[in-house]
């Protein structure tokens, strides 16, 4: 990779992917302000709408490395259109499903679409610019996500609450097709393969990457236990008639993008341990802090943003890392953490309900905190002597 400036052309396919970035963060979340309106409407308990975010979390999971392996001789640019065509007809099969089987094969199908995109747009937005703004890069995909957060998840809470949950995932589609059509035609001038960028050693591969894989799973764990079960202790109104859990997520969203805007700043200067211990600490300290004032009106506003500042923080530092270690075989690394990630999201959101549902939303934050401090402790043995590493990669 070149350190000159990016063109043009190299600009828009950037922008390009971080739209698309946004669709798919809006279909990976869609469920979560609509789970009260989907448990009512179907007939099922609110553990079980949880479980639903399991399924596509796991689903993820497995399809992330496999699509990774799968796809690997196909074009970037066939990859990331496939990709995005198929989460839109999941979503679709979602928003008239009559069950709760429908559902959940809509969403398995949906999460095989989103497997496939985000681990190779990650690796191809960082490839485009420079080393010495792999931060940034990184932080542009997720950006994409988190603005959904702002925009995307209040949305269809709101969609989901005033005209049907259906409605929200038909938000979901329009917001992925927009997306296809933007970014479909950018794609064109893109190189089919990735250039060699050498290999890591197979010490590096087996001992830091997975010892950095399992900070991304604790540290998932840890925010999704509460995460996935904030429409059940988030609860009552703002003012004027404005439901406290829109405001809520509302904040949280936008506090997502400001933070994961200055994260990528932040990795690039003072690097990504520091960046990750940080935001690791005040995330678990505002977690508790949710559960605790759920429903204090502007505290739980104030908490919400606040949480949403750091609660992506963790991403492109990890990210950055494993970059800096993997060599050629960064997409395939990236697959995993995405992996990773999303076993998180589903073990985290399977034993929240198992918590809800025995022990109330008390619980969530005990068991947030103690597993939080795991990630904590993970993180200080595998993403403190980055410097070494990043040398040899840079040379």
């Amino acid at each position: 990779m070149t350190s000159s400036p990016p063109d043009a052309r190299t600009k828009l396919v950037i922008a390009a992917l971080t739209i698309a970035a946004f669709a798919i963060g809006l279909d990976t979340f869609v469920i979560i302000g609509a789970l009260d309106v989907i448990s009512r409407d179907l007939g099922i308990s609110t553990g079980a709408v949880g479980w639903i975010i399991s399924i596509y979390a796991l689903c993820y999971a497995v399809f992330a490395p496999l699509n990774a392996w799968m796809f690997k001789a196909m074009s970037r640019r066939n990859v990331q259109i496939l990709s995005v065509s198929i989460f839109i007809i999941g979503n679709l099969i979602c928003a008239v499903a009559p069950n709760f089987l429908i559902l959940a094969a809509g969403r398995v199908i949906s999460a095989y679409g989103a497997a496939m995109f985000t681990p190779a747009a990650t690796a191809l937005t960082a490839e485009l610019l420079p080393p010495t703004r792999k931060g940034f890069a990184l932080s542009l995909i997720f950006g994409g996500m988190t603005v959904s957060q702002v925009a995307g998840v209040p949305a269809t809470s709101w969609i989901a609450g005033a005209i049907g949950w259906r409605f929200a995932f038909g938000f979901v589609v329009i917001a992925g097709l927009l997306a296809l059509m933007i970014f479909a035609p950018m794609m064109s001038g893109i190189p089919a393969k990735m250039p060699e960028r050498g290999k890591p050693t197979s010490k590096e591969f087996s001992k830091i990457i997975y010892g950095i894989l399992s900070v991304t799973l604790f540290v998932v764990v840890s925010e999704f236990i509460v995460y996935s079960y904030v429409s059940v202790f988030i609860t009552g109104f703002l003012l004027a008639g404005v439901p406290l859990l829109s405001a809520a997520l509302f904040a949280y969203g936008f506090g997502a993008v400001t933070g994961n805007a200055a994260c990528g700043v932040l990795t690039d200067r003072f690097g990504p341990y520091k960046v990750l211990i940080a935001a690791i600490g005040a995330q678990l300290i505002l977690l508790v802090g949710l559960v605790a004032f759920g429903h204090h009106g502007a505290l739980t506003v104030l908490i919400a943003f606040l949480w949403g500042n750091v609660s992506y923080m963790y991403l492109v530092p990890i990210q950055h890392r494993l970059l800096g270690l993997a060599g050629d075989r960064s997409k395939l690394v990236l697959a995993m953490n995405s992996s990773t990630t999303f076993a998180g999201i589903a073990i985290g959101a399977f034993l929240g309900g198992i918590l809800v549902e025995i022990s109330g939303v008390t619980s969530l934050a005990v068991a947030s905190i103690l597993i939080g401090l795991i990630g904590v402790g993970l993180a200080v043995a595998f993403m403190r002597d980055e410097a070494p590493a990043e040398a040899a990669n840079a040379a």
